[in-house]
């Protein structure tokens, strides 16, 4: 499992919903953003639409499976300003 802390305002245009659970569903591992006690599954389109909370500077990404180094790599480049 990897963990990866995701700055979203460092991008001055925010990233489409559609293309985070693409990008997310174009791999095997599993990946969830947590909230403390809440966990959203990122290639979930509705769990990402009445979960995620954007209000956080912050979010931490989760990563479980065999090609979860991909896609931290890949989800981190989305994320770069």
């Amino acid at each position: 499992m990897r963990t990866m802390n995701v700055d979203i305002q460092l991008r001055t245009i925010p990233i489409p919903l559609a293309l985070l659970i693409n990008t997310a569903n174009a791999f095997m591992c599993d990946i969830y953003i947590d909230y403390g006690l809440t966990r959203v599954n990122v290639k979930d389109y509705d769990e990402m639409k009445m979960g995620l909370v954007t209000q956080n500077r912050n979010l931490l990404f989760n990563f479980d499976g065999e090609d979860e180094l991909a896609a931290e790599g890949r989800i981190g480049m989305l994320f770069k300003p």
